[in-house]
This record gives structure tokens, sequence and C-alpha cells, in this order.
């Protein structure tokens, strides 16, 4: 059951689509929704340089200045989340952090169900627009928020790419391997998502493609007996990072799997699978965690 939701909010128009699946999973478990906003000191600081002997009294003058800026600037991210979350009847509260933004909200996720973030982060005070001024382009320079917090975070991640708003009814691909990462990410789905009207299918990578038909039948009976009508499984032959390239994905209104693998096998099944598809950043993501 989901009781409480963290929704992550920077100066980017990612946030836009956070907030919006945020306030559609809280609909969807009668949930409570934090907003979090983190001012990154330290990048404030180093964004001033190196202070010259005598400048010190300029370099804290303009780390103030900067400091107030972007406090300015959370409350209007905190007052356009509020708005949004009172237009969906959703229940919000607000929370300011300073420090490191990946260490602030990993610390503040211990204390929720699921995280929701955009697919690029731009908490890090430097982290921006690019030349263009537009978010989703080519010249963007976003943070590692996401990365950190996907490798060390307790709570099941939702990266939201932009522009992307939820359905009732949608499409998942839950990558599956039999190990405990990808189970985990079966689990985790069902609890997000049960009783949605969600196509499931289950997807196994092998060598010679030959499948695990005991693991893929008992994963299609659990999805099942959550109120899952429509599962389906396959097994693929070849590299899972090779197979799941653009063209398999597009059908796909989600993609699950699990994170934090620590042997090889695993870790090139989940680690570098997930950054991968980080880095492609066309489909929203369920990185599954704890």
């Amino acid at each position: 059951m989901i009781n409480r939701i963290l929704v992550c909010l920077d100066k980017s128009t990612y946030t836009e689509s956070a907030i919006d699946y945020a306030c559609w999973l809280a609909k969807h478990h009668d949930a409570g929704i934090e907003g979090l906003v983190v001012l990154d000191v330290e990048g404030v600081q180093r964004s001033v340089g190196p202070v010259p002997l005598g400048a010190m009294k300029f370099a804290k003058t303009s780390i103030a200045n900067k400091e107030e800026n972007y406090h300015s600037l959370m409350e209007e991210l905190l007052e356009n989340f509020s708005k949004r979350c009172e237009e969906s009847g959703v229940r919000c509260s607000e929370f300011e952090m300073q420090g490191s933004p990946a260490a602030a909200i990993l610390h503040e996720s211990n204390y929720f169900d699921c995280v929701v973030v955009g697919l690029r982060t731009f908490f890090t005070y430097g982290s921006g627009a690019g030349d263009d001024g537009e978010y989703g382009t080519d010249d963007d320079e976003p943070g590692d928020s996401l990365e950190k917090i996907m490798d060390q975070s307790l709570a099941p991640v939702f990266a939201v790419p932009l522009d992307w708003k939820p359905d009732d009814e949608f499409s998942v691909l839950i990558a599956v391997n039999g190990s405990p990462h990808s189970m985990r990410a079966l689990r985790q789905f069902a609890r997000l998502y049960g009783r949605s009207k969600a196509k499931v299918t289950l997807m196994h990578c092998s060598d010679d493609g030959n499948g695990s038909a005991e693991m893929l039948t008992k994963s299609v009976a659990f999805l099942r007996a959550h109120g899952f009508d429509h599962v389906e499984s396959k097994t693929e032959s070849g590299d899972v990072r090779e197979v799941m390239d653009s063209g398999y994905c597009e059908p796909f209104d989600l993609i699950a799997l699990g994170a934090n693998g620590k042997s090889g096998i695993v870790e090139c099944f989940t680690g570098s699978l997930c950054k991968d598809l980080i880095e492609r950043g066309d489909k929203p993501l369920l990185i599954a965690n704890g």
C-alpha cells in the first residue's frame, strides 16, 4: 500500500511531468505527496570560484545574493506544486532542505513509499538548459542526482521523461531474469500499480533463447493474483542491453527493472541497462530498490 509519495522539484520543466505523475499515483492510492526542494549550498559556493586574497567580503556577498535568488526560486517551485496538487484534489505538504541534492533526497526518501523525479535532474546549481534555454535538447547540462538516488535509495524510484502524462490504461515492459533485483521490480510494480488497467509484458533474455519457463509462469501468476488481467511473457535471445533498444521498447508506456546489482551478471542486467535507458531518456522508468 502506498501512503506517502516524495516528488523532487527542480528548476526544469521535467518537474511538471513529475508532479503530474505523483498526483496520478496519489489519487490511485489515496496517498499524500510531499514536494521537496533542495538548496545546493555547495554548488552555490563552487560557482564563486577561488577567492583572491582580500576579496573574501565580495565573495560572501556574492554567495549570499545567489542563495537569496535560489530561495526565491524554491518558493516559486513549492507554490506551483501546491497549486497543482490542489487542482488535482491531492493532499500535499512542502519541505525545503539544504546541502548536496542527492544526499538530501536520499535522506528524506527513507520516510516515503516511493520517489518521483525527472528523468533528467537539475538540482545542482550549475546545471541548466544550456544556451538555447530549453529543457529536453542536446545542450542540456543535467546533474547526476538520479544516478546517485537510483544506486542507493531504499524506496522505488519513478523517473519521468519530459512532457509525459500518465494514463489509466497503459502497457508496461518488466525485464526479469530471476535475480532478486528483477523480482523486486516485479513486486514493486504490483504494489505501485495494483488494480490499474495495465497490460504487462514480462521479458526474459538468454544467450540461447531458452528462458526459465517456471520463473515466467510463476511471475505471470503473481501479477494475475494482484489484479492484472492482461499479462504475457516472452523470451528473447541475446544480451538484454542489445535487445532492449529504442525499437523494442517503443510500444511500451513504462519500463520496470531492478537496480543495485552486486554480481557482474546482475550489474550488467540492472545497473548498466538502467543507465542506458536513462541516457536514452524517452521512456518513464520504474527503478526497483530496497
